[in-house]
């Protein structure tokens, strides 16, 4: 039996509240829900896939997909999507064991700047045919079973100069005591913190707090990891918990005097196309200008590439006023076919543009053939 709490009810508004996009740029969907319908338990797993198209004039990438229950299990287009490209989110929803009807929710986080946030949902309802229900089957008690009001936490943003905090409600829904452990407590990141009640009543509910320190956590961006907590309860399973976060730098604000003497970053140029290319398999070099076009002296925090095909040999970690630098990368072909299109985060301390990105682009042919270089 699983718990409604009002938490799940912020997930429903934002979803009934969009509409179809049609010409508009942006992220456009086929469709933003999807029934199953009536779903055997036996089949343990049901499947959907939302289709979307991009039309923003820059590839959008899907960051993260987050559920509002720890039983649909969320993935999606890894590469960049390009624009009139089709892309993908997929919900997998378990059904052992979750007889009933059930209605769940999917937030999507991307970096088009005209649809950031998108919401999905799947619903439907798991039956088990009426032979096996008449069976004459022990089932035993739920002894200490505990039920979360949800399994995933996000912290967006998470500041760099101060600790934030949110918490979980958890019942014990059995007529038992119940005793909760958090699993290998001592792989707890150092950043973040954990405060759970150890034990619990029949029908009490507790509260799980969970901290991060935006100063300790370590990169930019988006990062996470995984707490996993047990009861007491003979054969009971462990419960993971998703926590995940997006760092963002503070700024505080600034006068216009300041912004005007603030570093600036910009790069030359924002997309480096290599064209079209009659192969694939070796190496492509390029190079990039970071220009300081600020007074103050710029800083470059952070440098990310969202393939490990492109590698810069080295990059500034700081510019002074007024001043420009050369960035050479290179671009490991391998196996590419098709068009690509690459990004690289840059994170500075630029408070008008912190969080940036440059891309890096190529056309290979559709078919990959690896000619050896030392065969006769």
């Amino acid at each position: 039996m699983q718990i409604a709490f009002s938490a799940f009810l912020l997930f429903s508004n934002p979803l009934k509240s969009q509409n179809t996009q049609g010409d508009k740029p942006g992220i456009y969907y086929r469709e933003r829900e999807h029934d199953f319908g009536e779903l055997q338990e036996s089949m343990k797993f049901a499947t959907h896939r939302f289709e979307f198209i991009n039309r923003t004039p820059k590839p959008v990438i899907v960051n993260r997909v987050e559920s509002s229950c720890g039983c649909t299990a969320p993935s999606w287009s890894s590469e960049p999507v390009e624009p009139g490209q089709k892309g993908y989110i997929e919900a997998r929803y378990e059904t052992t064991n979750r007889l009933g009807k059930f209605d769940k929710t999917l937030t999507v986080y991307t970096n088009s700047p005209f649809s950031p946030i998108s919401y999905l949902a799947i619903k439907g309802d798991v039956i088990r045919p009426k032979e096996e229900n008449n069976k004459n089957t022990y089932i035993p008690p739920a002894i200490g079973r505990i039920d979360f009001e949800k399994y995933q936490i996000s912290f967006d943003p998470l500041l760099d100069n101060q600790t934030a905090m949110k918490e979980i409600r958890v019942i014990n829904q059995s007529s038992f005591s119940s005793q909760l452990y958090l699993v290998a407590a001592e792989k707890l990141p150092p950043y973040a913190k954990v405060i759970y009640p150890k034990n619990l009543e029949p029908n009490e509910i507790g509260k799980i707090q969970i901290s991060i320190d935006g100063k300790l956590a370590p990169g930019y961006g988006f990062g996470g990891f995984e707490l996993a907590f047990q009861s007491n309860a003979p054969g009971s399973t462990m419960i993971p918990v998703q926590v995940s976060y997006t760092r963002s730098q503070y700024f505080p604000e600034l006068t216009k005097r300041q912004l005007r003497r603030s570093p600036k970053l910009k790069v030359e140029p924002a997309l480096y196309d290599f064209g079209k290319q009659e192969r694939s398999g070796g190496f492509l070099f390029g190079e990039f200008t970071f220009i300081n076009t600020g007074k103050e002296t710029l800083e470059i925090k952070q440098l990310n590439t969202d393939c490990p095909c492109i590698t810069f040999e080295d990059f500034p970690k700081t510019i002074e006023g007024g001043k420009k630098m050369k960035v050479k990368f290179k671009f490991d072909t391998v196996t590419k076919t098709g068009a690509k299109s690459m990004g690289v985060r840059i994170v500075s301390n630029d408070p008008t543009n912190p969080d940036r990105y440059i891309w890096v682009k190529a056309q290979f042919p559709e078919k990959y053939e690896y000619k050896c270089p030392t065969c006769p």
